[in-house]
């Protein structure tokens, strides 16, 4: 659980070793319900959840969150840095 003054709210993170599952954003929704209901202030933004995990499904992520989500999401994380050729490809791209 960390708390980002500028954005004046929560952030929850959950690292997962394996896949995503919908259980795990059934997890980090109650989580989130829990911070926002219990534990944040009148005057901080909504708890904000962030899963990161080796893999994972988009469709997963669509129906299992609601539509009207702004504020949990699922992304997959790596475990070996890229190369700085890799790196550098990626700023060309983004330049282009």
């Amino acid at each position: 659980v960390f708390y980002n003054r500028l954005l004046k709210c929560f952030l929850l993170i959950d690292l997962k070793i394996g896949d995503l599952k919908h259980q795990d954003i059934g997890q980090m929704q109650m989580y989130v319900n829990y911070y926002d209901r219990e534990i944040k202030l009148d005057d901080e933004y909504d708890t904000i959840g962030l899963i990161l995990c080796k893999e994972r499904s988009e469709l997963l992520v669509k129906y299992t969150l609601p539509e009207s989500n702004k504020q949990i999401f699922a992304s997959r994380y790596k475990t070996v840095l890229p190369s700085k050729k890799e790196l550098q490809m990626l700023l060309n791209e983004k330049e282009r």
